[in-house]
């Protein structure tokens, strides 16, 4: 501090008076801090000054003069949301782990509102900003960058691209998948001449990043892979290649699912075709092992070896392979079959690993037929519910609301509850409305109606899927008040969870609408 800066300072003759004493100390002296005093007490006003000054004293001690080097302007984003809102993510952030998804949600409607926190909660966001959602930084992103640059850190784009050659096995990897999302070809040409020396951990966690941006032209260093002395890094490989269809891979494949599968075609004498699924259980192969096809311990010991390398191959294979016929030809006549859970099964995998609306819904349409008695030979069981519920699972979202939708209406109670256990993310407002009222409706019956729909605990989850409208949050309120009383615990204490996540939840979207004055409060 220079003598220019001293005449200003007010530590020095504050310190004096207070060693006089209040009775006989000078009075303070106009000055930037007086107004920061308000004590009428004498001596609580010269504590007071002295506090004030002391601290302005030691402001900057120590600094050099490129510490006062002004930041760079703030330019903000959009408008400052509601200040129930912010209030509303504070108390989300400092939570912790149990409303992460909460946090989540509220940065997608602030983005699609475009609005942003305001600045007081920067330094919170700064504390979480590792673990925000995906739609974070497109609402504060560059103000969190400001701040990090204001405060001597590297910026969140900086540290995207970090090195990729040195730090941890997680860093790494994470630093590689950026890279390859960035620039695909570049990446792996970046990794193949190294990728011999590398530990096997971080060889294995490099192949599995190729999964960002994985195209056909990764095939021939993935081929090599099949080869490696790591077991990690073989099997890496053998995930990611059946997601190429025209690779050698997908070509073996194919091969050996023609080979195991086939159907026989009979004119009959009176007209039409019957067909006959052929099934050829493979043998135990080096060749299969390589490719990763091979019997856990748990099939050798239930002496279904066979079986499970049948299915292992059916996952694996591309859906061309069975081009021949239709995929609802194959999916009936597998579900005949005395082979019917590893060719069933082979095949859902691989519909659900290629998403072929052909396939998913052939699976979804014969399963339902199946488990209705509609095809002959398949008896109704709760395994072949169980995959009408996978392959419903299949459908795109609106087509899965359509379906159960219609199950809800013709009061399926029993299909209803194996289906709601999977399915969308978040529901839709008019499917919501219409579960709800399911709902309501059973239960308003009988005792063991109650408890069949608390049994499979479905309903806990259903919080988090509904439309959080304030109607929805109100109805599910009553489906609570109204439960019987002496009603077990296991459904009243879904019924409680799911009416506090969705009130939670339309509470955060209350907390956008520009009447809101505080968290959870809507005024007017």
């Amino acid at each position: 501090m220079d003598a220019a800066d001293r005449a200003t300072d007010g530590w020095e003759p504050t310190l004096a008076a207070a060693l006089l004493g209040a009775e006989r100390a000078p009075p303070s002296q106009p000055g930037p801090l007086s107004a920061l005093v308000a004590e009428s007490d004498p001596a609580g006003a010269l504590l007071a000054r002295l506090a004030a000054e002391g601290a302005h004293h030691l402001a900057g001690t120590g600094l050099g003069p490129e510490a006062l080097a002004p930041a760079e302007p703030r330019e903000a984003v959009g408008s400052e949301c509601p200040p129930a809102a912010a209030t509303r993510l504070y108390g989300l952030l400092t939570e912790g782990h149990g409303a992460r998804g909460r946090v989540e949600e509220w940065f997608a409607l602030a983005a699609a509102s475009g609005l942003r926190p305001p600045a007081w909660l920067f330094q919170a966001l700064m504390l979480h900003r590792d673990s925000l959602p995906a739609t974070a930084p497109a609402v504060v992103g560059a103000e969190l960058d400001w701040l990090a640059r204001a405060c001597g850190e590297a910026p969140a784009e900086t540290r995207e691209a970090a090195d990729w050659t040195e730090g941890t096995v997680t860093e790494r990897r994470a630093a590689f998948a950026a890279f390859r999302a960035r620039d695909p070809e570049g990446a792996r040409a970046a990794l193949e001449p190294v990728f011999r020396k590398e530990k096997a951990d971080i060889r294995e966690a490099l192949v599995h990043a190729l999964a960002t941006g994985l195209s056909p032209a990764d095939e021939p260093f993935l081929e090599a892979c099949l080869d490696d002395r790591a077991g990690g890094v073989r099997l890496a490989a053998q995930r990611l290649l059946p997601g190429l269809p025209g690779s050698r891979y997908a070509g073996r494949m194919a091969a050996r699912a023609r080979a195991a599968l086939t159907i026989e075609s009979k004119r009959r004498l009176l007209g039409g075709t019957t067909h006959t699924l052929v099934v050829t259980l493979p043998e135990e192969a080096p060749e299969l092992a390589r490719d990763g096809v091979e019997v856990n311990a748990w099939e050798r010991r239930g002496g279904g070896a066979r079986a499970g390398l049948l299915r292992a191959i059916l996952a694996r294979a591309p859906l061309h392979a069975f081009a021949e016929h239709p995929p609802r030809l194959w999916i009936e006549l597998a579900l005949r079959s005395e082979w019917a859970d590893p060719v069933f099964h082979g095949l859902f995998s691989a519909a659900k690993r290629t998403r072929d609306p052909a396939w998913t819904k052939a699976m979804a349409d014969i399963t339902a037929e199946a488990y209705e008695g509609k095809v002959t030979g398949v008896r109704r069981t709760n395994e072949v519910l169980g995959m009408w519920a996978e392959a419903l699972d299949l459908l795109p979202d609106a087509e899965w609301e359509a379906r159960v939708g219609a199950l809800i209406r013709a009061r399926k109670i029993e299909v209803v509850l194996a289906v709601l256990g999977q399915g969308p993310e978040h529901f839709s407002e008019g499917f919501s409305a219409g579960l709800l009222d399911w709902l309501a409706f059973v239960t308003r019956g009988s005792d063991a109606l109650r408890r069949d729909l608390a049994k499979p605990w479905v309903i806990a989850r259903l919080g988090d899927r509904l439309w959080p409208s304030d109607d929805n949050a109100a109805a599910a309120a009553a489906l609570l008040a109204r439960l019987p009383e002496g009603e077990g615990d296991r459904l009243r204490t879904q019924l409680a969870g799911l009416t506090g996540v969705l009130d939670l939840r339309a509470a955060i979207r209350r907390d956008f609408r520009p009447e809101t004055t505080t968290g959870g409060t809507a005024q007017g």
